[in-house]
């Protein structure tokens, strides 16, 4: 499927022919999520954690990136300057 990359580009619209190529040839596709602080990427099905905010669920590597969103979600998710946090030493 590597070369769906090339044919479109990125973005939704490569995820989306990647998730159809895969259901097609019968294939689990993972949905991945972004962790809003520390930047991981983190599977929704597995994620060790997550929050709703908004409307939204937010899906995290660890408990430490969850209560971290908790106090501040505004400060992971519209802040503009805002420098990522990292993991901050906290155990995956």
């Amino acid at each position: 499927m590597g070369w769906l990359v090339g044919l479109f580009g990125g973005g939704k619209k490569e995820a989306a022919v990647m998730e159809a190529a895969g259901k097609e040839q019968g294939k689990e596709v993972t949905k991945m999520a972004k962790d809003p602080v520390c930047g991981m990427e983190v599977d929704e099905k597995s994620a060790p954690a997550r929050s709703e905010y908004l409307g939204k669920t937010y899906y995290f590597c660890a408990p430490a990136c969850k209560k971290a969103f908790d106090e501040d979600p505004a400060k992971y998710i519209g802040g503009e300057g805002h420098e990522m946090a990292g993991h901050g030493g906290h155990k995956m």
